[in-house]
């Protein structure tokens, strides 16, 4: 594991933060969801075993990487998710749990407590129980999602909310975010991006408000406006997914991004080493940094 003050030291390329999806199961069915098409058994069993698991975490851990999120699906449907998140801290990660909240338990809680992650994101996509159930489609979500913000606070443990901003919760957005406000220290982060199940399938986009929608509301809350000013007003960055920060998924394929998986190394059959210096920098990406050949030789692209 590399100490955080030596990060400025480290070569353009090194393996500093990555995004692991360690299941695509799920106890929810949120309409949005891009990953919920996998969610089956025929899927779920092809899904890393514990051992292997472990053992790629140990490469991730010997090659250098610092930041660890674990998300899904639902990351805690998994039998294994505490062998998973323990074995992940006492390795020395920044862990960051992605999670929809309805599975903790006050024993999770603790457990969480024991060993405290860098922070718990858990997803919060209405104001009432009406709202929040027809997205998430789970009878008594939204009162065992609350009760998962309860518990982690009481226990003093990192979190955030997060929402994502759609057709279906709009009115109840500044609702949400006031409500994360009198938690005190709770950090809030408003979605507005809409991705393709991972089986091309576009079920999504229809619940995706218009440019015109996400302007009314973000005008709605200083905070909110600034921040989308502030996004607007910046020129687009090169994508630099797969320079410091990667993706894994639930079946051990070594990807650019969470995004971008068009091309995966599979760690099932190789090392975390060869996939992230030798098989990442072949994976083509359009928004990616042009290389110093790529300068010289134009007609060489990966776009």
């Amino acid at each position: 594991m590399i100490r955080a003050d030596k990060l400025p030291q480290l070569p353009e390329r090194f393996p500093i933060a990555c995004q692991w999806e360690i299941t695509c199961r799920c106890n929810l069915r949120c309409v949005m969801c891009y990953t919920d098409c996998f969610n089956r058994p025929e899927f779920v069993r092809q899904e890393l075993t514990t051992s292997e698991i472990l053992r790629i975490m140990d490469e991730l851990a010997e090659a250098g990487t610092l930041e660890l999120c674990l998300t899904g699906g639902e990351p805690m449907a998994r039998a294994d998710f505490f062998d998973i998140y323990e074995h992940a801290v006492r390795a020395g990660f920044l862990v960051t749990v992605f999670t929809n909240g309805t599975l903790v338990t006050e024993t999770h809680a603790d457990r969480f407590a024991a060993l405290p992650p860098h922070r718990i994101e858990i997803s919060l996509h209405g104001a009432t129980p009406e709202t929040f159930e027809r997205i998430t489609q789970g009878r008594g979500s939204h009162d065992r999602c609350l009760n998962a913000v309860k518990l982690l606070l009481d226990r003093h443990v990192p979190l955030a909310l997060k929402t994502t901003a759609m057709t279906l919760n709009r009115h109840e957005i500044l609702a949400i975010k006031r409500y994360v406000a009198s938690l005190g220290s709770v950090q809030y982060k408003l979605g507005e991006e809409m991705r393709p199940e991972l089986d091309g399938g576009c079920g999504p986009f229809h619940y995706a408000l218009s440019n015109q929608d996400l302007t009314a509301l973000n005008r709605q809350d200083e905070e909110l406006w600034a921040e989308s000013c502030k996004q607007q007003s910046a020129d687009p960055l090169p994508c630099r997914s797969g320079m410091q920060r990667f993706h894994i998924d639930a079946y051990g394929g070594l990807q650019l991004c969470s995004g971008n998986r068009t091309h995966s190394y599979n760690l099932r059959a190789g090392s975390f080493r060869e996939g992230f210096f030798e098989a990442l920098p072949a994976f083509a990406c359009k928004w990616s940094v042009p290389t110093a050949a790529e300068l010289i030789q134009p007609t060489v692209s990966h776009a």
